[in-house]
């Protein structure tokens, strides 16, 4: 194995357990099955549980593809995509979150309510910073993912199509 197949091989396996993971928790229980598609909603507002559970499906099996190197051009692609429209949900998370604060601002009276609002603005701040992060997070996830797209995944792999197009992986020597 040369360099560039350990780097390849190591960028598949980074990217595609950040995936697996951010899957299984959306899908654990019902709790987080309700919360991943009311996040979704905030973006998808037509059918937010075909979207949520279309995005989890594109982690799960865009995940597993890379790992295992079943056409990881493919599930690259869906990766690609789906970090899209996870950004999106991120930046619709900070407008959310504004909302909150303002509608709780206006509720806040009495002698606490100076240092509740300033507390509130510290906690809505840091939220706000995080979805902002989280966004860009995405968008530089996307360069990864799409690179596997253009470049191709390299061995070890099981099957896929390879940078000069042609099959590849451990399934064609049967």
């Amino acid at each position: 194995m040369v360099l560039e197949d350990a780097g390849s091989l190591l960028l598949r396996l980074a990217v595609g357990w950040l995936f697996l993971m951010g899957a299984w928790g959306s899908v654990k229980d019902q709790g987080a099955r309700d919360f991943t598609t009311s996040e979704t909603a905030l973006v998808f507002k037509w059918r937010p549980r075909l979207f949520a559970y279309t995005g989890i499906a594109m982690m799960g099996l865009g995940g597993l593809s890379i790992v295992l190197g079943v056409f990881p051009r493919l599930g690259a692609l869906a990766l690609t995509v789906f970090l899209f429209g996870g950004a999106m949900i991120h930046f619709a998370k900070r407008r959310q979150l504004v909302a909150y604060q303002q509608q709780i601002e206006t509720a806040l009276t009495g002698d606490d309510a100076r240092q509740a609002r300033a507390t509130l603005r510290a906690l809505t701040d840091a939220g706000v910073m995080g979805h902002f992060t989280a966004g860009l997070k995405n968008y530089a996830l996307a360069g990864a993912t799409a690179y596997l797209v253009l470049a191709g995944a390299r061995a070890p792999m099981l099957i896929g199509v390879g940078p000069d197009g042609t099959w590849q992986g451990l399934l064609t020597w049967f």
